[in-house]
């Protein structure tokens, strides 16, 4: 009577060596070798705005030059946050004392000391460095020793005619909800789990892709020189079979085709998980465009509704990533879980990740550190 009783449960343990994104832990040094997408293009303005990236508070800002700058939010000063700052022609004023720091943090005035500050070439407000690419701003949160190129995307890159780029920082693959409150891994997982799509959006909460989402695929997954592609086979009724490939790329990189099938070919966004700490991440993505918002209007709909316009009662009743992630509590409990045959994706992504990690800690370089150009094989075909 009293086997599988809860109250038999040993203490619960998490994988701390692969969901802590902190300085000095071993996923956070491991993720700091790579460029990050820290926020759009047109976030960098006039004004200071926030930024949490890898458990750092940041403040992101375009001078009067043009130059976009990412400093500590902390004035190196006298401590307040930068978010109340003035941004000026050379850089960014902090409201306390008025010390002036350029991109670089180097401080260029001090007006409260004799001529404008003797000694302010020796203080540095700590930054990092930042480049613009695709419609989004990437940051380099490294040794700067260690920093290396920012790779380029083919898949970015090629635009066929009458396409363009777009941006999206709202959620998408997260239901539209910009912020999750729970570990990034919980949804980086999901990129190689292709067994929850039938499943959780082919038939518990309705079809929310389309009719050939909702078949069970074969799948075979295996290891790529940056990350864990997967291959779904789905034969569909006419005889033909739909080959679907997705990848998950170090650092964060999902690269997830259309699940709606409207175009067949190679993967049309690029999508990065931003853990900003241990229990919260946003998802930003650019990709290949016909019409402005078409990005947007890829989100799955709930019954004819957006996630963001569902009551809590539909919540529950229609529950989709977001709700299956978050559900798994602000970091999930490793201990407590029971992976079975169809985890394997999952399985084999957190070896290829906590290699990475033991890598660096080795003074190595990870996977893909200075590769100039990402050329990804995700897509869908039908033959």
């Amino acid at each position: 009577m009293t086997e599988g009783s809860a109250y038999h449960l040993p203490p619960p343990r998490v994988l701390d060596d692969l969901v802590r994104v902190g300085r000095g832990t071993p996923m956070g040094e491991m993720l700091r070798r790579y460029w990050h997408p820290v926020a759009k293009a047109e976030d960098a303005g006039s004004v200071p705005r926030r930024v949490r990236a890898l458990g750092e508070d940041l403040i992101l800002f375009r001078d009067g030059a043009g130059r976009p700058g990412l400093v500590h939010a902390r004035c190196c000063h006298r401590g307040t946050t930068l978010h109340y700052g003035r941004v000026e022609e050379r850089g960014i004023r902090c409201c306390y004392h008025g010390w002036l720091f350029d991109v670089e943090g180097h401080c260029l005035e001090q007006p409260a000391e004799p001529e404008g500050g003797r000694q302010r070439h020796r203080i540095r407000q700590p930054w990092y460095p930042v480049e613009e690419r695709y419609g989004l701003i990437f940051a380099y949160m490294g040794p700067p020793e260690r920093r290396t190129v920012l790779p380029r995307i083919r898949q970015l890159e090629e635009l066929a005619e009458g396409e363009f780029l777009e941006v999206d920082d709202t959620g998408l693959g997260s239901g539209g909800f910009g912020t999750v409150p729970c570990n990034w891994m919980q949804h980086f997982e999901n990129v190689m789990d292709p067994y929850h799509v039938p499943i959780l959006h082919g038939s518990f909460s309705g079809a929310q892709f389309v009719a050939e989402m909702a078949k069970m695929p074969e799948v075979t997954f295996e290891t790529t020189p940056r990350g864990i592609q997967s291959t779904q086979l789905r034969t569909l009724a006419d005889g033909r079979v739909l080959r679907r490939i997705t990848e998950a790329a170090v650092p964060t990189l999902r690269v997830v085709p259309s699940p709606r099938l409207g175009t067949f070919g190679p993967v049309e966004a690029i999508g990065w998980v931003l853990p900003h700490d241990d229990v919260s991440f946003s998802i930003l993505v650019a990709g290949r465009v016909h019409e402005a918002g078409e990005l947007g209007r890829q989100r799955s709909r709930y019954n004819g509704k957006m996630w963001t316009e569902l009551t809590e009662a539909e919540h529950q009743r229609l529950p989709g990533d977001w709700e299956a992630q978050v559900g798994q509590g602000a970091i999930t409990l490793h201990s407590e879980e029971h992976l079975a045959s169809s985890d394997r994706g999952i399985a084999m992504l957190r070896r290829f990740w906590k290699r990475q990690a033991d890598a660096v800690a080795r003074g190595e370089d990870p996977a893909g550190v200075g590769v100039a150009v990402l050329d990804f094989a995700a897509g869908n075909w039908v033959n």
